[in-house]
């Protein structure tokens, strides 16, 4: 019969039927659970290679057993065929095995086997993995039996191993959709394993690894898989730090441990409080201790990582979410990691409760409330990585580092694209790159036009360059800034042929070769031969893209290289702004009516109906006899920001807002400018106050996000207008809106706008195309 002829039709091949059948019994012996699965299996390949149908087996069985073929019946309402009986049932059996030892080679019949093993850990995984109470070392080790199988030549189709990967991210990763919809398509469930081995926490608990290392592990398989398929990738390989991960839940160990758990609900109370409270907190943290097998763990780290520094790094549920990049909100600190054991298990303790600490920051909860994000629980994880660098002497520090941005929001040239990307470098630690700390400007490079820069001639580069560098210094124990020269001296750091030029009879010339013989003050940080010779722009802006690509969003990142190797440091959605319409300078306003003007570093916005306009006078902040005085300062801005949140006031005050240094400009934090529609920095000799726009910086994420215009006036320029007189304020104004600074008076002045000039309001116009901005009142 056909059935007969087809199903005992016989290829010769290399292989022994004998043998091979001989597996085949022996692998369902060896996996008794899976012998229906592995037998199914090996029906579906005989049937979909056309050696014999399903039905031709089911029919041969049912003829082996003394009965006869099923018969097809027309009706659809009727059973096509009586179902198999047990004697059928073994026939079927037999004549599969049969079948698949004369036509499948032993390594398929392996294949077929390893596969039904994947299915069935993956499937175990996935059950266990959507359990809420599920322990962490039960999931992990479903994790580790799956990645120890053989990697075979046959894969767990797609849809099964997307399902597995969603059930993981979920709950080792992060719960926002936005990113499993994105990291299920890179990661795979191999890649877990990876992960699960760096993982610090008890191993009954369960618990996340948070957004910023959530972030970089994407990355890194992104790229990885890019550089595979992309014929176009450059060939060079991008690294990530060796890192720990101390899960989310570990926050909660802490503080029942130390007996704070009351802190749950700091965050409700009223803003001031939260200040005042802060600093002694953040005390009680730094003092605060593990119970003894997180301390057992981490004494892990701190032997396996040896000497080499590290970074203590927030890594929160919220973190570098799409939509919430919480930039500069929590702690990052650097530990330098010298010492004894005990030594640099405390220090690291020491910086790991620290960042705990931050989560109960006057930022932090008022960036959290101004995204309705108060309510969410927020379990801070750690990452802890070993610092990107090399040894310089007594110092340890990266070549350069940075950030950089898949979307340029910063463009001073009509050639700048936003879509070729923005990298903002420095000479050393990249936290110069995010932190507004000094009267220097890191190199802003546009990835299309690199060699674009902003000045004009040399001695301005030389004024504006990088003049201090942040470095681990390895003999002190800690983290520090130096200036260049004394950085630059006996040791050549390996790759600075890319980051320094020579000053020769005031002439910038790039590097020939190595600069030993130049006097360390002749060297200057331009980045030119960076920017100029070498491939990193189009590396770069390949990483951007590709990231860009897989995110479907733009992207930002942060980056280091030792001389040698390119380090990638972190990855999240980039904030960016919402494209303003075109604006027009109004022409005809009369001159009495005009406040200021500028025309440098100016987008396209409009910033209507302005009551209240907040200005910190430059002279008077000058004459403030310490830091301290200038701190306060700070704290009077902040209590305005709260008191005038239900009107539309400005902020404007000498040089940069919110820089770490009181010298340069007033020491605000987001608290202190949540509220105010525009933040506007004035240039003022006096006292080296100089704006920067610092796109890039943690600064700048929050004037975007927060949907702040920035401006930057200059009126010692003679093209540019300033009534210094309407800015004095009005009197009272201080001691009215916040008596407890009342002594500030001359140094905060609040101008009401329409006490000053009555019936009018400030309206700001920036036109991004012409360069051109004006501040004029027009009627109420």
């Amino acid at each position: 019969s056909l059935v007969e002829s087809r199903v005992y039709e016989y290829h010769p091949s290399v292989h022994d039927p004998d043998e091979t059948l001989r597996k085949i019994r022996a692998a369902v012996e060896r996996f008794p659970a899976l012998a229906d699965r592995i037998e199914r299996a090996i029906l579906i390949v005989l049937h979909k290679r056309r050696i014999a149908t399903v039905d031709e087996v089911h029919d041969r069985a049912r003829i082996q057993a003394g009965g006869a073929p099923a018969e097809e019946e027309p009706d659809d309402n009727v059973a096509a065929s009586a179902r198999l009986g047990v004697s059928e049932r073994r026939a079927v059996t037999e004549i599969t095995f049969d079948l698949a030892a004369r036509h499948l080679t032993p390594g398929k019949i392996a294949d077929i086997v390893n596969l039904q093993r994947k299915r069935e850990e993956a499937r175990t995984i996935e059950e266990i993995a959507n359990l809420s109470t599920v322990s962490f070392r039960l999931l992990a080790e479903k994790v580790r039996r799956f990645a120890r199988l053989p990697v075979g030549r046959k894969r767990l189709p797609e849809s099964e191993a997307m399902a597995v990967r969603v059930a993981l991210i979920r709950h080792f990763i992060s719960d926002q959709l936005e990113f499993i919809g994105v990291a299920r398509n890179f990661l795979t469930i191999r890649d877990f394993d990876e992960l699960l081995e760096r993982i610090l926490g008890d191993e009954h608990g369960m618990g996340r690894i948070g957004g910023k290392a959530a972030g970089l592990m994407l990355a890194k398989c992104v790229l990885r898989r890019a550089a595979e398929e992309d014929p176009d990738a450059p060939k060079f390989e991008v690294h990530t730090p060796e890192s720990w991960y101390l899960r989310s839940d570990v926050i909660e160990r802490f503080l029942e441990h130390e007996g704070l758990e009351e802190l749950h609900s700091h965050k409700y109370k009223d803003p001031a409080q939260i200040a005042e409270e802060y600093p002694m907190i953040l005390k009680v943290f730094k003092n605060g201790d593990f119970p003894p097998d997180i301390r057992l763990q981490l004494e892990a780290v701190v032997r396996e990582a040896r000497e080499v520094p590290l970074i203590v790094r927030s890594s929160s549920l919220l973190e570098d979410r799409f939509g919430a990049a919480f930039a500069g909100k929590y702690r990052s600190i650097f530990v330098a990691n010298q010492g004894t054991v005990d030594e640099r298990l405390d220090a690291l303790i020491g910086a790991i409760v620290e960042v705990y600490a931050s989560t109960l920051s006057p930022d932090a909860i008022r960036y959290r409330g101004r995204l309705n994000l108060l309510d969410y629980s927020e379990n801070m994880a750690i990452l802890i990585q070993k610092v990107v660098g090399r040894h310089y002497g007594k110092y340890f520090l990266p070549t350069w580092a940075g950030v950089a941005f898949s979307r340029n929001e910063y463009r001073r040239n009509p050639r700048v694209k936003p879509e070729d990307g923005l990298a903002r470098l420095v000479l050393g630690l990249g936290t110069r790159a995010v932190d507004r700390v000094a009267s220097e400007f890191p190199r802003m490079v546009p990835l299309g036009a690199p060699t674009l820069r902003a000045e004009t001639n040399d001695m301005d580069i030389v004024r504006n360059s990088q003049h201090l560098v942040d470095v681990v210094n390895l003999e002190k124990n800690r983290f520090e800034t130096v200036e260049v020269g004394d950085l630059i001296s006996d040791e050549w750091m390996d790759g600075l042929d890319e980051v320094v030029s020579a000053l020769e009879h005031g002439v910038l010339r790039r590097p020939a070769g190595a600069f030993l013989s130049m006097e360390p003050q002749d060297l200057v940080v331009t980045f030119d031969r960076w920017t100029g010779d070498t491939t990193r722009p189009a590396e770069m802006r390949w990483i951007l893209t590709t990231l860009e690509k897989a995110y479907g969003h733009p992207v930002d990142i942060e980056y280091a290289c030792d001389g040698r190797r390119f380090h990638l440091l972190q990855c999240r959605p980039q904030v960016v702004r919402a494209r303003n319409e075109p604006v027009e300078i109004p022409d005809g306003i009369r001159p009495e009516r005009k406040l200021f003007t500028a025309s440098r570093d100016v987008s396209s916005a409009k910033v209507d109906r302005i009551e209240y306009v907040v200005c910190v006078d430059a002279a008077a902040y000058d004459r403030l006899a310490d830091i301290e005085a200038k701190r306060r300062v700070a704290r009077a801005v902040g209590a305005l920001n709260r008191r005038l949140a239900d009107h539309r006031f400005i902020l404007m005050g000498p040089g940069r807002w919110g820089s770490k240094d009181p010298g340069l400009g007033v020491q605000t934090g987001f608290a202190d400018f949540d509220n105010t529609r525009m933040l506007i920095e004035v240039a003022r000799p006096l006292g080296g106050y100089v704006p920067e726009a610092s796109f890039g910086s943690h600064f700048f994420q929050d004037l975007i996000e927060s949907e702040i215009e920035y401006l930057s006036l200059y009126p010692n320029d003679d093209e540019e207008l300033f009534d210094e007189e309407f800015f004095r304020g009005t009197p009272g104004g201080l001691a009215r809106l916040a008596p407890e600074f009342a002594e500030l008076e001359d140094v905060v002045r609040v101008v009401h706008v329409p006490t000053e000039r009555e019936g009018w309001l400030l309206r700001v116009v920036m036109d991004g195309e012409s360069g051109r901005a004006l501040g004029y009142l027009r009627p109420v």
